[in-house]
């Protein structure tokens, strides 16, 4: 039987152990070559395209400042803060709490009753270094009107996803240091002022079937409430031409 003859043992120090080959790319000594430096994704990042990835990755919260233009007799700007953090809100919700500052903070509920302007415009704005609003951005990459309008009238009919939500976001991330909201635009509510015509019309033409009936002269009555009747339409025409006065200016 043929004896297998027996390896010398090595000497560690004089044979090293095998090592795995350098990456593609690289040299014997792992370095990287000079095209693929500049080619590594570790070395050099592409910018991913999107506007608010930077903002992202600071702070989770975007603030944002609500206004309204007050006419006669103050002329002034009424303003109320907004913050949301994108993580814990969808479209539903942030849209309920727009619609709750504005009717509550920037309307107020007594002139939502007694006052005859109505929101017709959300329009998105930036603010001067005078805190003065003023339109932000294209108006051809911005939503119309009319999906802001649907958005603030009927939140509940929105999908809970984050499409407004992430539009806010990129709105706020190229803000350039400066203040960012929305300007509600208020204008004449003639529904309001025209149902008001109307009732009092009624009215008067009721309380002049009644005074007939129970035997007043028919010229007497007719002469009263005709001009109770035109005093009544002037009213209204008067209240509304100074709200449409002081809304226009």
């Amino acid at each position: 039987m043929a004896s297998r003859k027996s390896r010398p043992p090595s000497d560690d120090g004089d044979s090293p152990s095998p090592r795995a080959p350098p990456p593609p790319g690289r040299d014997q000594r792992g370095r990287y070559s000079d095209d693929e430096y500049y080619r590594s994704p570790k070395k050099k990042r592409r910018h991913s395209g999107r506007g608010y990835d930077l903002g992202r990755e600071k702070s989770p919260r975007v603030d944002l400042l609500f206004c309204v233009f007050e006419g006669a007799p103050s002329h002034r700007w009424r303003t109320a803060p907004y913050s949301f953090d994108r993580r814990k809100i969808n479209d539903v919700e942030l849209w309920e709490d727009i619609r709750a500052i504005y009717r509550h903070e920037l309307q107020k509920p007594w002139r939502r009753i007694f006052g005859f302007t109505k929101l017709k415009h959300i329009i998105p704005i930036e603010y001067t270094p005078n805190s003065v609003p003023i339109p932000k951005g294209d108006a051809q990459s911005n939503p119309n009107s009319h999906s802001f309008m649907h958005a603030y009238h009927h939140p509940d009919r929105l999908r809970p996803e984050h499409e407004w939500v992430d539009w806010f976001v990129d709105f706020k991330a190229q803000d350039r240091g400066k203040t960012v909201g929305l300007e509600f635009q208020q204008g004449l509510w003639a529904e309001k002022l025209g149902l008001i015509a109307v009732l009092i019309t009624i009215a008067i033409i009721v309380a002049s079937i009644v005074w007939s009936l129970k035997g007043g002269d028919l010229q007497t009555v007719f002469t009263v409430m005709g001009f109770v009747l035109t005093l009544a339409a002037a009213e209204v025409a008067l209240v509304g031409l100074y709200f449409q006065v002081t809304q226009s200016n």
